[in-house]
């Protein structure tokens, strides 16, 4: 009898440029997992540092090493890996970052339990620099983490598991267009078709530092944001004045409004609501929830720099 390459459950993916400090303690909380039957594709995006030796002195079978010969950025990367991976599910990592033991257990356990979700990232323990930890809670309600879509990322990127096939079925990849925030596009694609939810278990260790792309490319992944937010409203088929376009900028991002802006804000808000309650897009609920609480922080802030 012919013996068949069984493909692994899960494939967890990894781009590194220039890690040095990190990789080791990365690459060891995958290794070591509980659960084993995963792939660990590791993309080497043309470090200079002593990553690339770092990574082929681990023997692990597991792994398969990439190495761009230019650096290509962190999620041409991941769609390499997207295309070439076997797994079951995707798992993201970051070379920074280090995963609970029993991560991949318990994301797998989860996924095979509730089918309904596409995608389910993780609570997680955030590192700084000083060694000092806290923690932070993501959304769970599929509905609730569709609206805030409108606003922000919703899940921390290197905690999520991923169905492959669903992926594959729609097409969807990281959109490069959206480079420093690409992450961030790549969910509300997703949310366009399935649903997305935050598994509430701390299973990541989220490492906050200078090298990392979240503090040395801020304001371009702002502006890549802002771009994200924007493009959504043609959901509600509106097309804003110049006013209500600033507007829904300073909500989103939580910016102060003038007396004049308070009352377009409102108006657009209630213009908002209304086109959702005949489309349907998102839950009114959660919806009228979400606007009201970004009107009462930008008036507040307001308030405290008056």
């Amino acid at each position: 009898m012919r013996k068949k390459i069984k493909s692994p459950a899960i494939s967890v993916v990894m781009p590194v440029f220039n890690m040095e400090n990190y990789i080791s303690e990365a690459m060891e909380s995958i290794i070591n997992q509980t659960f084993v039957d995963f792939e660990f594709i590791i993309i080497d995006d043309a470090s200079t540092d002593n990553t690339k030796n770092i990574i082929d002195s681990y023997k692990d079978s597991r792994i398969l090493r990439i190495n761009n010969n230019i650096k290509k950025g962190n999620h041409i990367s991941r769609n390499l890996a997207l295309e070439i991976c076997k797994g079951k599910y995707v798992c993201m990592m970051d070379a920074d970052d280090i995963s609970c033991l029993d991560r991949l257990e318990k994301q797998y356990v989860f996924m095979e339990n509730n089918l309904k979700y596409a995608v389910a990232g993780t609570d997680i323990h955030i590192i700084f620099e000083n060694n000092f930890q806290t923690t932070f809670q993501y959304l769970r309600d599929e509905r609730e983490v569709k609206v805030h879509l409108l606003q922000d990322n919703v899940c921390s990127h290197p905690s999520l598991i991923l169905r492959k096939d669903f992926l594959h079925k729609y097409n969807i990849k990281y959109d490069e267009e959206y480079y420093y925030s690409a992450d961030y596009n790549l969910l509300l694609d997703i949310s366009k078709v399935g649903n997305i939810t935050n598994i509430p278990e701390f299973l990541l260790f989220y490492r906050k530092h200078p090298e990392q792309i979240s503090s040395k490319k801020l304001n371009y992944q702002k502006m890549y944001r802002n771009q994200i937010q924007l493009k959504q409203l043609s959901n509600f088929k509106v097309r804003p004045s110049i006013d209500e376009f600033n507007v829904h900028q300073h909500l989103m991002n939580e910016l102060p409004l003038s007396k004049r802006q308070l009352d377009i804000a409102e108006r657009w808000c209630n213009k908002l609501l209304t086109k959702n309650h005949k489309l349907k897009i998102y839950d009114q609920d959660y919806l009228y929830i979400f606007l009201r609480e970004c009107l009462l922080k930008t008036i507040h802030i307001a308030q405290y720099i008056t």
